[in-house]
């Protein structure tokens, strides 16, 4: 892990620096030994080694399963459909008819052949994902096929008899197939044809497999991607392989199924790789195959963010420092505790400046050289813990908006794909025979029993129709739309249906409101019937089942933790141009309106971006619908929002004071200890201070002003504390966590002010301290004085009167000369 190896030698570069000073403070022995700082540096390094190299593991691992996760369940999703179409066909009439009269001879024989290789060309046509029909009889002989271009008369595979005997509805056979071209990858489902209880036929659909997974594959793989991925049958034998020169169709795999994948040997070399079991669709669990996906280790953890690096904000990389979401707890310690150590050693140096101002010891120039050097290493060091989890930072968030975006991706494409079938569908049930002539004469069978037995294969449909040429619903599949039967349809889709000429034209209407639905939003695919002399005797129109359907596609595509469960608060989307939601995961209701900018639809390149939506910051991943192979697609949007944390607002955190200018030679100086209240930067004349003190102990006093910190304990005696922020109203700032002991100069007493950040001890020229007028707020007398900037970026720095604080403070009943309470109760209270 190259990110975290050059952490580490900064780190261990720092901690060289830490042992030399450390070693010089302590013979010095001026009370800055820093052998405690060096060594809570040098643990928390080493936490943040152990904490880069886990999520820098976890982040790549993560993003593998994810993309081997997909590749699985999309081409389970594509073969759920070949389960129904199989079912379907093999019902179909013209098949039928042909295994009646196949035994005629001579013309009549072959015009069977030709009109039945028609339809099979009809079928082929819409659809695409196939590349053979082929008929065969009881015995394996090849009765009739599309392709024939090859010569294989009779088939003697062990397809024949599984197909004949099974109890299932179909035969799912993959392998080297003697009907097919020589390869071990054919993938063919088969279905007994017959009438009754007589089998006369078996029919088998060929799928184009090496199109197909190639196809999905290129979809995962970007362009300069070394992850290899893979289709593994239940012994962890090769079928598919997205890089035939790392990984040979064939070859053995080890199946890793662990949660958190693992670093496996495979050909000499090693790989980060993880095996992924199919979620499943509508029940169906797929062939029994796993997707697999490795990348070879010397390239796991490539330090290359993606395109979403780019559009992160640093406001936002600041506001999400203390997101849950983002990191472990363990590694979101690590500031807090930098901050901590950091802030000791703060009060550490500015301790040892005080103490300068009453020293006598001539080496007080080596002392506050030393002191400086100090500082420095410790805001060296903290910049190195601090830019370290910052990079890690914008890498994990980078990531995951590649994430949204490559989920968003997969959204969409199951999305066209699904929809590419609807409109096969509609397009194929216009040609049953069956259904026309029962709208051309009555036909002689029950049309409602024909739509209710498509149905049943097709689970994806609320309900099926069948309408004449005046729009009258003729037949239904759903039962419970029995009631229909006789109405005429209204809705603008069927007019348009009943004006298709080919049989390779669909109609698809509005999502929008219909009365076949409920009354909810969905669309509705529709196809024209004819009679033998082409006239249009009316239309099927086929209701998707919108509501469940869409939402199982948004919710297969949402991100999952290691243990397979859906992250928690990610929203899943399908909206039009309007941001009008299609369907959703979350409480949206088709028809409402999405409150995000419509900008994100019309993203340059469809890159992923972040918006801020009810109080929660969310990665987005977009993308427009493409359309699958013939079909264009509904012109729909997808949305993935994955939470990144909770909006909180932050201070930024301020730029270290500017070094202050050597004065020229005679020019009176005075040292002024500077430290920070909200947003103003304040002074005290470093002979007022006695030293500064952790405030996190101080114990509140019941009924005093707000700006009334409390009591601290300071040398075995109760120490009054002034909240400075509340007292000046000096505006949001970060928590106040030192305490300045500062003595009054007429009565030598001591008192705190509750700050929150210690800033340098500069020397100023006393030309530069200049009296301030009225100010107009409270505090106007305190901070009386004011140092001129030397340019215009260096903040102005206002010094207080510390007799003036008092008179304020004491005439709201703050007393210094009696102690508030005793050291017993104050111990006795906690």
């Amino acid at each position: 892990m190259s990110s975290v190896e050059d952490y580490r030698a900064r780190l261990a570069s720092l901690q060289g620096s830490w042992d030399t000073l450390s070693l010089l403070s302590h013979l010095r022995g001026d009370g800055a030994d820093m052998s405690g700082t060096r060594q809570a540096f040098e643990g928390l390094a080493n936490d943040l080694v152990h904490s880069l190299s886990e999520e820098t593991y976890k982040k790549a691992m993560l993003a593998l399963k994810a993309r081997g996760q997909i590749a699985i369940d999309v081409i389970v999703r594509n073969l759920f459909e070949r389960t129904a179409d199989i079912g379907f066909l093999a019902i179909d009439d013209d098949i039928r008819d042909y295994l009646r009269q196949r035994r005629t001879e001579g013309a009549q024989l072959r015009k069977l052949n030709d009109r039945l290789r028609g339809r099979f060309r009809e079928y082929i046509g819409k659809y695409s994902v196939y590349h053979d029909v082929v008929l065969l009889d009881a015995d394996g002989a090849v009765l009739v096929r599309l392709d024939d271009r090859h010569s294989v008369e009779r088939t003697s595979h062990e397809l024949l008899k599984r197909t004949l005997t099974t109890r299932q509805g179909y035969v799912e056979t993959f392998g080297r197939i003697d009907l097919l071209p020589e390869s071990d990858r054919n993938l063919v489902y088969s279905f007994r044809v017959g009438d009754g209880s007589r089998v006369e036929g078996v029919l088998c659909l060929c799928f184009r497999f090496e199109d197909e997974v190639a196809g999905i594959f290129d979809k995962l793989r970007a362009e300069d991607d070394w992850t290899v991925f893979c289709f593994l049958d239940e012994h962890g034998t090769v079928l598919a392989s997205s890089d035939a020169w790392q990984v040979s169709v064939g070859a053995p795999m080890p199946v890793v199924l662990d949660a958190g994948g693992r670093i496996i040997r495979f050909g000499g070399r090693e790989y980060l790789a993880v095996t992924c079991r199919t979620q499943g669709y509508q029940g169906y669990m797929g062939p029994g195959w796993y997707g697999h996906a490795m990348l070879p280790i010397e390239h796991a953890f490539d330090s290359q963010t993606g395109d979403g690096a780019n559009t992160i904000p640093r406001e936002l990389l600041a506001a999400l420092r203390e997101s849950q979401t983002i990191f472990s707890p363990a590694l979101r310690k690590i500031p807090v505790q930098a901050d901590a150590i950091q802030r000791e050693l703060n009060r550490t140096v500015w301790n040892g400046n005080v103490r300068l101002a009453t020293s006598t010891d001539t080496g007080s120039d080596f002392t506050k050289v030393l002191l400086r050097e100090i500082g420095n290493a410790g805001r060296r060091t903290q910049d190195t813990f601090e830019h370290s989890i910052s990079e890690l930072q914008e890498t994990v968030v980078s990531s995951i908006l590649d994430d949204a975006q490559l989920l968003a991706s997969l959204a969409v494409d199951v999305l066209d794909r699904n929809l590419y079938e609807r409109a096969n569908d509609c397009r194929w049930w216009a040609l049953n025979g069956a259904l026309s002539r029962h709208l051309a004469n009555g036909g002689d069978r029950d049309a409602g029993e024909i739509l209710r037995h498509i149905n049943s294969l097709y689970t994806v449909y609320h309900d099926i129709v069948l309408f004449d040429a005046d729009s009258r619903i003729v037949a239904v599949s759903n039962r419970a739309h029995a009631s229909k039967v006789g109405s005429t349809i209204q809705e603008p889709w069927v007019a348009a249906t009943l004006e298709l000429r080919d049989s390779q034209q669909y109609a698809v209407s509005a999502f929008a409101r219909s009365d076949l639905y409920g009354g909810q939003h969905t669309l509705i695919y529709g196809a024209a019937l004819h009679n033998e002399a082409r006239r249009v005797v009316g239309g099927i129109g086929i209701v998707f089942d919108s509501a469940p359907q869409f939402k199982a596609m948004l919710r297969d595509a949402l991100p999952r933790t290691e243990s397979g469960d859906i992250v928690s608060g990610c929203i899943g989307l399908f909206v039009d141009s309007r941001m009008t939601v299609i369907a959703a995961t979350s409480d949206y209701e088709p028809g409402d309106t999405v409150d995000l900018p419509r900008e994100l639809l019309s993203a340059h390149g469809n890159a992923p971006q972040t918006v801020c939506m009810n109080g929660t910051h969310y990665a987005v991943g977009m993308r427009k619908t493409s359309g699958y192979r013939e079909y264009t697609g509904m012109g729909a949007f997808s949305l993935i929002l994955i939470p990144l944390g909770e909006a909180i607002e932050r201070v930024v955190r301020r730029a270290e004071t500017q070094t202050h200018r050597r004065a020229v030679a005679q020019e009176p100086m005075i040292d002024i200890a500077t430290f920070y209240c909200g947003q103003q930067r304040l002074g005290l004349q470093r002979n007022d201070i006695v030293e500064a003190l952790d405030g996190t102990h101080i114990r509140p006093i019941p009924n005093a002003p707000a700006w009334h910190a409390g009591l601290l304990m300071y040398r075995e005696s109760p120490l009054p504390v002034i909240d400075l922020g509340q007292l000046l109203h000096a505006g949001p700032g970060t928590e106040a966590r030192n305490v300045i002991v500062v003595r009054a100069v007429e009565t030598g007493q001591l008192f705190g002010l509750l700050v929150e950040e210690l800033a340098d001890i500069p020397e100023i020229a006393v030309s530069r301290i200049l009296p301030v007028g009225d100010l107009n707020v409270r505090g106007a007398a305190i901070l009386d004085r004011a140092v001129r900037p030397e340019h215009a970026a260096e903040p102005v720095l206002m010094l207080m009167n510390i007799e003036q604080l008092l008179i304020y403070a004491g005439a709201a009943g703050f007393k210094l000369s009696q102690p508030l309470a005793s050291v017993t109760q104050l111990r006795a209270a906690g």
